[in-house]
């Protein structure tokens, strides 16, 4: 084709003439835009979809067709481009593959097994994987429709699956433990930063941050614009939030952000976050400054790029949207709930008894006796007497469907497939499959989680120094600042104590360091170096905490020398004494 253009001034004249009416003008840039635009005309010139090539094809028999496809063998698995040269034959392999679904996923897929559901590219069968066609980014991105349904699956099993729960809790128990701290040397900025933190309640916005970070996959913290200490969509007026000298950040639900559109070659030029989401519904409503307040709305807004502090974690670097740590076990947390809720009905069943009773006689005979047996109940007590003719036979029945026992290791695969998945070990679950393991074996089991778990308080503190920065340049601080987290596995205290005060007698920390490590290790939750040194120096000035006068010297003081003691002699008397031993 381009070949043709080249041997053909006026062919290639009208085909540029075609692109340009289609392309709009930019006036703005003084430039026609190269996004994609629907054909305004079915015609050769215009068309640019399938869709569009069928209508052509339906209105026009005249014209024909030379197309490569991307094709795949449902048998062999084979990928490759088959060539139709041919109205005819794209006619033909259109119906022939009409109605056809291929199991083969072109992009990434949620395994339905997670959830028993037979929709979707992928049914959760053996062997039924997902292995890109394709290089390039597209190929490695979730469907939205997959993003939401595994954003619905982890958040179902964090509420009501028993070891995900645990999972997830374990990871914020382990990662923040009682609480950070952050400390600067610039004393303005930390004061700025102690408000800003209680302004934002910010222990409780990281707890909940953890805890989505670990269902979710990614954290979205919105910096509210223009001083706004509360979220307001199209509010009347009088109903605007207050303004605030500090700045408010506040968690958005990833779900609700349809799409973080970029430029398509560089995912880190954020132009802004689509939200697009309807809020909860109240029963009841109010109002506020003489006007109604809804009891619902639905947004769509966009949020600016430079507004979001966006974190994802579990995702590689083409992805825009991160994914949850409970996503590789999806399947194998539904598999266990499964398995625990079908051996449970089995030996429930196997539990289960009745009593036939075969009464000799008519309608009134049967009558009378289920009106006796009514009355005594379904169970009878303890020492009843029945009485009855031998034209009366009773029978305790057992149940005999089950088979006896119902053991199964599928418990066991799974939780070990959960196990690996997360990266906690199996002791750790609290299950039947927790003991039997030596103290050597526990601590070796315990280090690959504990890197792990060290990397997700390296995704806090990223996030935390971000704040930091937004933080100080609101208010024009340049300050750095160091935060501390708490110890995942927690060694000897009393030998770290010891380390640390080493470090500070060889100069290789500050006292001001020592101290504050010092606090946190005896879990002091609020300490200032400053005011306790001055408190420290108070105390000696009151004579608190020092010995009295005629006070016994403490155990650390010299001792005093015996004037009878080699130490209190002359050194000629010594001498003296030296050589008198000799002889």
């Amino acid at each position: 084709m381009a070949e043709q253009l080249e041997n053909d001034p006026e062919a290639k004249r009208q085909r540029v003439s075609a692109l340009v009416r289609q392309a709009e003008f930019d006036p703005e840039k003084y430039e026609y835009s190269d996004r994609f635009q629907p054909a305004k005309s079915i015609s050769p010139d215009s068309v640019h979809t399938t869709p569009e090539l069928l209508k052509l094809i339906e209105k026009n028999p005249a014209v024909e067709v030379d197309a490569r496809v991307l094709a795949y063998h449902p048998t062999t698995g084979d990928v490759g481009v088959r060539r139709l040269p041919t109205r005819t034959k794209f006619i033909e392999a259109l119906q022939r593959n009409k109605g056809l679904r291929s199991t083969r996923r072109m992009r990434e897929a949620m395994d339905s097994f997670g959830d028993d559901s037979a929709s979707g590219f992928s049914s959760g069968r053996v062997g039924e994987d997902y292995v890109p066609l394709l290089g390039g980014p597209f190929n490695k991105q979730l469907y939205y429709y997959d993003y939401l349904r595994m954003h619905a699956l982890a958040f179902h099993a964090y509420h009501h699956d028993p070891v995900a729960k645990h999972v997830v809790q374990m990871t914020r128990d382990f990662t923040l433990g009682r609480g950070f701290r952050v400390d600067s040397e610039n004393k303005a900025a930390l004061a700025v930063w102690r408000a800003f933190e209680a302004a934002n309640d910010l222990p409780l916005l990281m707890e909940q941050l953890a805890i989505e970070l670990a269902v979710y996959g990614e954290t979205m913290l919105w910096w509210l614009p223009n001083g706004a200490t509360k979220i307001g969509y199209r509010l009347t007026p009088g109903q605007e939030p207050p303004k605030g000298i500090l700045p408010r950040v506040r968690l958005v639900d990833p779900s609700a952000i349809w799409e973080v559109v970029t430029y398509p070659e560089d995912i880190t030029r954020v132009l802004y976050y689509q939200w697009v989401a309807p809020t909860q519904f109240q029963m009841y409503t109010g109002r506020d400054n003489g006007e109604a307040v809804p009891g619902s709305k639905f947004i769509m807004q966009q949020i600016p790029g430079e507004q979001m502090q966006h974190h994802k974690v579990n995702s590689v670097s083409n992805e825009k949207r991160g994914r949850s740590d409970l996503f590789p076990v999806l399947g194998y947390l539904k598999r266990l709930r499964d398995t625990v809720n079908y051996n449970l009905v089995s030996l429930q069943k196997q539990a289960a008894w009745s009593i036939d009773t075969t009464v000799t006689g008519g309608q009134a005979d049967l009558e009378a006796y289920a009106q006796e047996q009514e009355a005594l109940g379904t169970i009878a007590p303890a020492g009843s007497e029945f009485v009855h003719t031998d034209k009366v036979k009773r029978e305790y029945l057992s149940n005999q469907g089950a088979k006896a026992g119902g053991a199964s290791s599928a418990f066991e695969w799974c939780m070990s497939m959960v196990a690996a998945g997360t990266g906690y070990p199996i002791s750790y679950f609290g299950t039947h499959l927790s003991g039997g393991q030596t103290r050597a074996s526990a601590i070796v089991s315990t280090e690959p989680i504990a890197k792990r778990l060290e990397a997700r308080q390296l995704v806090y503190e990223r996030i935390v120094q971000g704040m930091w920065k937004r933080v100080m340049s609101h208010f024009g601080i340049k300050a750095e600042c160091e935060t501390t987290w708490p110890e995942i596995i927690t060694a000897d205290r009393t030998a770290k104590l010891k380390d640390l005060a080493l470090a500070e007698e060889l100069r290789w920390i500050s006292p001001r360091r020592a101290a504050t490590i010092a606090s946190k290790e005896l879990q002091v939750s609020k300490y200032e170096y400053d005011t306790e040194q001055k408190n420290i120096e108070e105390d000696k000035a009151q004579g608190l905490g020092q010995p009295t006068v005629g006070a016994p010297a403490p155990l650390t003081a010299p001792g005093a020398v015996p004037q009878n003691s080699p130490s209190a002699l002359t050194s000629g008397e010594r001498k003296e004494i030296k050589d008198n031993g000799r002889s």
